[in-house]
């Protein structure tokens, strides 16, 4: 009588064991392939990546940006055909000359 209960509380044991590693499997499944799970996963590192690159363009947006006001900074002349520019202004004595952009030509088309 004691083998069989024995025996039994092995089957139990085993069975036990068996339910449990099935239920992870299932809850490993489930988070791996649900909302948070891997997909979310990958389309984070994508965002990661494309912020990466956005930041390394607006780095080197604001290097030339401050090279740009150290010349403006220490070039007077610059400086002043800078504001001259921006402000469409002229010194006495000096023309503007405004030439139209030419019309793109049309694209020629094949005669067949």
């Amino acid at each position: 009588m004691a083998a069989s209960r024995s025996r039994a509380l092995q089957v139990y044991k085993r069975f036990g064991f068996a339910v449990a590693v099935a239920g992870f499997a299932i809850f490993a499944v489930l988070n791996l392939t649900g909302p948070q799970g891997v997909r979310a996963l990958f389309a984070k590192w994508d965002e990661l990546h494309r912020i990466q690159v956005q930041n390394a363009n607006l780095a080197t947006e604001l290097k030339e940006r401050k090279e740009r006001i150290r010349i403006l900074t220490d070039n007077l002349d610059e400086r002043e055909l800078e504001i001259r520019k921006k402000l469409q202004k002229l010194r006495p004595g000096e023309k503007l000359y405004q030439v139209p952009d030419p019309e793109p030509e049309p694209p020629a088309t094949p005669n067949n």
